[in-house]
């Protein structure tokens, strides 16, 4: 599976009312994806459409797409899906949500211990937090990857972060592979077509 993500200025004076479903639907045209994301940056302008597709090819034709909207665009991106993670909420509507990114070039050392880390450390310490609707982790070329937290409530984004920071690590991590992010934007989800988890709510 691969994800399209575009990234875009707000001009608040032009947005009207179901603006943020329309702009994602005018940018998939008639293909369809698995699952989409309009987001909003709290107590900023800019905004991101983080759309899931089944293959690369429709992913690089989505990403390569402009659509007259209430937006600037910025730029846009073609990423890999490396995992989809429904937290102890999936099912439920998000209505908040967390971009963290990690610009590359990174070494493929970098690559494998964030691997572990997330896969073996920091999803276990933040699955269960209440209010987490799940993760999206998309890889991009240089071995970037951008993290997308879907959550109830700014809350629940802030437990988040503290069962992370609270996690030891494993056995045989290094530290000094451990960068961490670049940057972290929290987000209101203006909108969302989400899958319906296994056992989970439609």
């Amino acid at each position: 599976m691969y994800a399209s993500v575009h990234s875009f200025h707000r001009s608040l004076p032009h947005e009207t009312e179901g603006w943020a479903p329309a702009l994602a639907s005018a940018l998939h045209g008639e293909q369809q994806p698995v699952a989409t994301c309009t987001l909003a940056q709290l107590a900023g302008l800019s905004g991101a459409v983080v759309t899931l597709w089944p293959d690369c090819e429709q992913a690089e034709s989505a990403a390569g797409r402009r659509v007259p909207g209430p937006v600037t665009w910025l730029d846009s991106g073609c990423y890999e899906v490396i995992a989809m993670q429904d937290g102890v909420a999936a099912g439920t509507p998000p209505s908040y949500a967390q971009l963290t990114w990690f610009d590359g070039p990174r070494s493929p050392a970098q690559v494998a211990a964030d691997d572990r880390a997330g896969r073996e450390r920091i999803w276990p310490a933040v699955r269960a937090v209440d209010g987490s609707v799940g993760a999206w982790i998309l890889r991009a070329d240089g071995l970037g990857m951008l993290v997308l937290g879907l959550a109830s409530s700014v809350g629940t984004l802030e437990e988040v972060q503290r069962a992370i920071m609270a996690s030891e690590l494993l056995p045989g991590e290094d530290p000094a592979l451990l960068t961490g992010p670049d940057r972290q934007d929290i987000h209101r989800v203006l909108h969302a077509e989400l899958p319906v988890p296994a056992g989970g709510r439609s």
